[in-house]
């Protein structure tokens, strides 16, 4: 049953399967989940029969004792990152759709501000934004622009691979967190140990990690990372919320002195009803940022995110606006959005209202 359903994950253009024990497979399209009806209702013996097929002998013993796993599938023309875990009523996996195929920045629309972080030669690059929301495939077209583009040393640390890399212009290592190393922080110092130029983080989750993270970027490496957040300002209120309190105002200073810029994103359905396109809210260090970041001012931030086209800065709601009057989306999904509702509005309709047309 499981490999049927992966291959309908990737006919269908699906982004997520859900196999649930006690209820029909469920596929999460553009966003919206649809139950697979025709498909018969997962047993516990159908989870048991899904686990043998796709686990090896090392991943089902550690699934049996703690009843929870993460770990990179290949199947067909796809790779699945997969969460398996039990509940009260038995068995649940959900496998995210990873495809084999790195995209570009063109294929993610990713602005050209955003694209430059790709040429420093050290500093942090945070790409943030919520579950599902595309930040592994922004980091895969980072280390897919770097690997085409530069002669570097490339080391991941991920949990678990995702998009798998081949070696073109650069060396890339990539390292599973509980194979090839014990945490994502063991990973990160490893990578120090050798001739790395560019680091990626799968995912800041505690102090220890932001503390070698800053320690990556300020010994000269380029360090692209994510985190869950749905603002720029966000990010780097988060950033520091994961160290201890009395260390705050220390790694606001180094943020600040090493922080290269923040790439936050979330999907918005395309008006065509096929496909969600993404809406990027960028920010860049300049030096009038990385003072307020220094000096704790952080929501000052978002002035200059409002007004810092000159420099490359583009808010959410602007990148909204922009998809909204491109007729890429809907200005009902550009509204649900949007972190300045009104503002959203107020933009698009001021583009419908051009001269010669009636006003709507």
């Amino acid at each position: 049953m499981i490999f049927e359903l992966l291959k309908l994950c990737i006919e269908k253009g699906a982004s997520d399967l859900h196999f649930k024990t006690g209820y029909s497979p469920i596929l999460r399209i553009d966003g919206n989940m649809v139950s697979i009806k025709e498909m018969p209702v997962i047993s516990q013996t159908d989870f048991e029969v899904m686990l043998e097929a796709i686990l090896d002998d090392a991943q089902l013993v550690t699934f049996l004792k703690y009843s929870k796993l993460d770990l990179g599938y290949s199947f067909s023309s796809a790779r699945f990152r997969v969460n398996l875990f039990n509940d009260f009523r038995g068995g649940n996996a959900v496998f995210r759709v990873i495809p084999f195929k790195q995209l570009s920045f063109n294929d993610i629309g990713l602005p050209q501000s955003g694209r430059r972080f790709a040429e420093k030669t050290s500093g942090l690059v945070l790409v943030t934004g919520a579950t599902g929301a595309g930040k592994s495939t922004t980091l895969s077209a980072y280390i897919t622009h770097i690997n085409n583009t530069f002669a570097k040393t490339i080391i991941t640390v991920e949990d678990p691979i995702e998009y798998l890399f081949e070696d073109r212009e650069s060396i890339i290592s990539q390292r599973q967190v509980g194979v090839d190393c014990s945490s994502f922080e063991e990973g990160i110092r490893g990578a120090l140990k050798t001739d790395c130029d560019v680091l990626m983080v799968g995912e800041l989750r505690n102090s220890e990690a932001v503390a070698m993270t800053l320690l990556a970027a300020e010994s000269g490496k380029l360090v692209f990372a994510t985190l869950h957040s749905n603002t720029a300002v966000q990010a780097i209120d988060r950033f520091v919320n994961l160290c201890p309190k009395n260390l705050h105002l220390q790694v606001m200073a180094r943020l600040g002195a090493h922080l290269q810029g923040i790439v936050t994103q979330t999907l918005v359905p395309k008006k065509t009803g096929r496909g969600r396109v993404a809406a990027f809210e960028i920010l860049v260090n300049t030096p009038s940022v990385r003072g307020l970041i220094a000096e704790n001012r952080i929501h000052l931030i978002k002035s200059y995110l409002d007004a810092g086209q000159t420099s490359g800065m583009i808010s959410l709601d602007n990148s909204l606006v922009d998809l909204i009057t491109s007729n890429i989306i809907s200005k009902e999904e550009g509204l649900l959005k949007a972190n300045n509702r009104s503002y959203v509005k107020r933009k698009a309709e001021e583009f419908e209202q051009v001269p010669g047309e009636e006003t709507k």
